[in-house]
């Protein structure tokens, strides 16, 4: 569904999956809520799924007001209390997970449990993050998955597509990109290690083992600051875990947010 405000361009893509206690989904860098199966195998544990797109992303059109992080901390917090999801346990990935991080220091209540799926934020010298934007397009989708083809209803056009289908796909796949670019180039660290601390909700980390992007070692950096109930390697996935292992990952993000909804 898409939701529309009270400000010009406030537009809102919300996908919701599923029926029982509401969770939400904050995606990383590839959005296609429609054709993902994370979300339906996340919402087969029971669970009412709610994914909201992020601007730029989805269906969801870029706005021209976001000059930095802090803009776009302000649009997910609007995001959140338009989705129904404030006080609500959330997984979150890649970028999402930076800004829900972000957000979470600044706004106690807007969670009451993460699941950060391979979250970026943190900065080592001696242990970099990978810049996906300075790479071609093919290249980009190789680093994000450990096997590519499993994002293809995002990068891929069906042969039979309409061609004005295809116009639309191939802009939403640019507005992405550039919107994704803006959170992390040209360095994916914007002084969230001086505000993480204040982030009191527990969370679970999620990392794939063949992450190229964010390595499984940056688990260690962020549980320094962090309330860790769990932290969790995906063998045989990479940067966007829950693409390419839709069923473990959901069935782990499952069991720490039930968890979470018990003790609430």
């Amino acid at each position: 569904m898409t939701t529309r405000g009270e400000r010009p361009g406030s537009e809102l893509e919300v996908v919701v999956t599923g029926s029982g206690p509401r969770v939400g989904y904050l995606h990383g860098f590839v959005c296609e809520p429609s054709g993902q199966p994370f979300l339906a195998a996340l919402a087969g544990h029971g669970l009412e799924v709610v994914a909201p797109s992020l601007p730029g992303f989805g269906g969801t059109p870029p706005v021209d007001d976001i000059r930095g992080i802090h803009d776009w901390v302000w649009h997910l917090s609007d995001i959140v209390d338009r989705s129904g999801l404030a006080g609500r346990p959330v997984v979150a990935s890649s970028v999402g997970a930076m800004l829900a991080l972000e957000l979470a220091s600044l706004r106690p209540e807007a969670f009451s449990s993460l699941v950060l799926i391979g979250p970026l934020g943190l900065w080592d010298d001696d242990d970099p993050v990978t810049d996906p934007f300075s790479t071609t397009l093919g290249n980009q989708r190789a680093l994000l998955t450990s096997d590519p083809s499993v994002t293809a209803s995002f990068f891929d056009d069906p042969s039979d597509l309409a061609p004005e289908r295809a116009v639309e796909r191939t802009v939403r796949r640019y507005t992405a990109r550039t919107a994704s670019a803006s959170l992390v180039w040209p360095l994916p660290e914007f002084g969230l290690a001086q505000r993480i601390g204040r982030v009191r909700v527990p969370v679970t980390l999620v990392w794939g083992a063949d992450d190229r992007i964010v390595s499984p070692r940056y688990a260690d950096r962020f549980a320094r600051h962090l309330d860790v109930r769990d932290s969790i390697v995906v063998e045989g996935a990479g940067h966007l875990a829950e693409w390419d292992s839709p069923a473990v990952v959901a069935e782990l993000a499952a069991r720490a947010m039930r968890k979470q909804l018990a003790d609430d």
